[in-house]
C-alpha cells in the first residue's frame, strides 16, 4: 500500500491518503518521526499502529486540556476521554495522568465532599450519590462520610437543617402537607429521616413558645 499525498488541515494536523483514499490523521511531529510522506509504503498493521499512536496523542492533549480547567475524579476523566476515543486508551491516558499526580481521587474525594457538604447543603445519602456519579471507589467515599460524619456533630448536622428550613422550607411548616413536602425535600439532599425529624422539633418548640405567649 502507497501513500499517495499528505495534505495540511487547520491546525497541527495533516490527512494522509493512501491509494487515494483518506486514511488517517496525523500531526507534524509524528509526520517526521514516523518518516511518513508521498511515496512511502505502509501496511494495514503499520496503519493501525499509526492510528492508535495519533489517538493517543490527541486523547493525552484533550487530558491535559480538561484538567486544565477543572479538577476531575480518574473514572470521570476515562469516562470524558472515552467519547471521542476508545475506552482503553482513555484508561491509558487516564492512568498516565495520575502518574504524573495531574489526578488524585483521595485529594480530590475530600475536596469534593467537603464542598457538596459546606456548599451544596448536602446530607450524606445525597453526598454518597454524587460522589458515585464521579465514579470514586466505594471504599474511598465510605471514608470520606465517615470522616465528615466524625468532623460533624448531631447538633451540626441540626444546624444545617435549620438553616436549610430557615432560607426555604419554614412558609411550609403550618399546615401537615407542607412539613410532609418539607420533608421529602430534605431527604432528596440526603439528610436521614431522624434527623430531619430532630431538626423540626426546634421549630414545634418555637411554636409552642408563641401560643405560651
Amino acid at each position: 500500500m502507497l501513500v499517495t499525498a499528505v495534505e495540511k488541515r487547520k491546525g497541527e494536523g495533516y490527512a494522509v491518503f493512501v491509494e487515494g483514499e483518506y486514511a488517517l490523521m496525523l500531526n507534524e511531529e509524528t509526520l517526521l518521526t514516523e518518516k511518513i510522506r508521498a511515496g512511502v509504503e505502509v501496511t494495514p498493521q503499520r496503519l493501525d499502529e499509526l492510528q492508535k499512536k495519533a489517538e493517543l496523542r490527541r486523547t493525552r492533549e484533550r487530558a491535559l486540556y480538561l484538567l486544565e480547567k477543572k479538577s476531575y475524579a480518574k473514572e470521570e476523566l476515562t469516562q470524558k476521554l472515552a467519547r471521542t476515543s476508545c475506552r482503553e486508551t482513555a484508561e491509558t491516558v487516564a492512568a498516565r495522568m495520575e502518574e504524573l499526580g495531574l489526578l488524585n481521587d483521595e485529594d480530590y474525594a475530600r475536596r469534593f465532599a467537603d464542598h457538596l457538604w459546606r456548599f451544596k447543603g448536602y446530607g450524606a445519602g445525597r453526598i454518597r450519590q454524587e460522589m458515585s456519579r464521579k465514579g470514586l471507589d466505594r471504599e474511598l467515599i465510605s471514608r470520606e462520610l465517615e470522616r465528615l460524619g466524625e468532623e460533624n456533630t448531631e447538633e451540626d448536622v441540626a444546624q444545617k437543617l435549620c438553616a436549610l428550613i430557615d432560607r426555604k422550607y419554614l412558609r411550609f411548616l403550618d399546615d401537615p402537607k407542607g412539613r410532609n413536602k418539607t420533608i421529602q425535600a430534605l431527604q432528596r439532599l440526603g439528610y436521614a429521616y431522624e434527623d430531619i425529624r430532630r431538626a423540626l422539633q426546634y421549630y414545634d418548640h418555637s411554636e409552642e413558645e408563641d401560643y405560651a405567649d
